[in-house]
């Protein structure tokens, strides 16, 4: 019997992946990594059906799976076959979309960045498309979207919407406040996604268990987060 976490078989739908049920899910997702950023030239560009057999996933740990696979080759996962169910995974790109029209529609956008001892409010969601310098503070009722660096004071879901996020290029801020709930940042290093992790990626800032996690976008916090 192999003792490998991670074994590939094809199958008459795509690619089965046999998924060992005794290990961290941690640790699975690293072997799922390097499992096919090896096998990235194999592969090649293309699209599959996705099965898993032998462990028991939740709807996150399989979105998780895909992202693994999807960030360390160049497979696009287009349907995954779950308890004999076919389950559209482009659904997931609408989810996006929909989030993206519906913050560029109602948001207030800032058309460059807010500069040291600035003070920008909004009634909606707030989009800002440069940085939030030290000093500088930014305020809004829904979300918040910093495409440069968050170096100021950003408090999103004004006053108590705690179900708000604020995403940043590069988040480097403390001072940070969604709804009721402020303080220290925890950083979520719970999944290694990438084999060759980038020293600087995306951040989003959400509330967990009554404390502000920041994780990469990558990880597909905005498909998890509903206002």
């Amino acid at each position: 019997m192999s003792n490998d976490p991670v074994i590939l078989k094809s199958n008459k739908y795509g690619l089965t992946l046999q998924l060992d049920a005794t290990i961290p899910f941690e640790d699975l997702v690293r072997a799922v990594c390097k499992k096919f950023a090896q096998s990235a030239d194999f592969f090649g560009e293309t699209e599959m059906i996705l099965e898993t057999q032998g462990r028991e996933l939740t709807a996150e740990e399989g979105m998780v799976i895909i992202q693994a696979i999807e960030l360390n080759s160049k497979i696009k996962i287009i349907l995954i076959h779950e308890n004999n169910e076919l389950k559209d995974t482009r659904m997931l790109g609408q989810i996006d979309k929909f989030y993206s029209d519906e913050i560029f529609e109602n948001a207030k956008i800032i058309r460059g960045s807010v500069m040291k001892n600035d003070s920008i409010t909004s009634d909606s969601s707030l989009v800002i498309l440069g940085d939030v310098k030290s000093k500088a503070s930014v305020q809004a009722k829904g979300n918040i979207i910093v495409l440069g660096s968050l170096e100021g004071a950003a408090y999103a879901g004004y006053p108590d919407n705690t179900g708000c996020y604020i995403a940043t290029g590069l988040l480097d801020s403390n001072n940070i406040q969604i709804g009721t709930v402020n303080g220290t940042i925890r950083i979520q290093e719970k999944w290694s996604f990438r084999v060759h992790k980038k020293e600087i990626e995306p951040m989003g800032v959400s509330v967990w268990n009554r404390e502000l996690l920041a994780e990469p976008l990558s990880s597909g916090l905005l498909r998890r987060i509903k206002n």
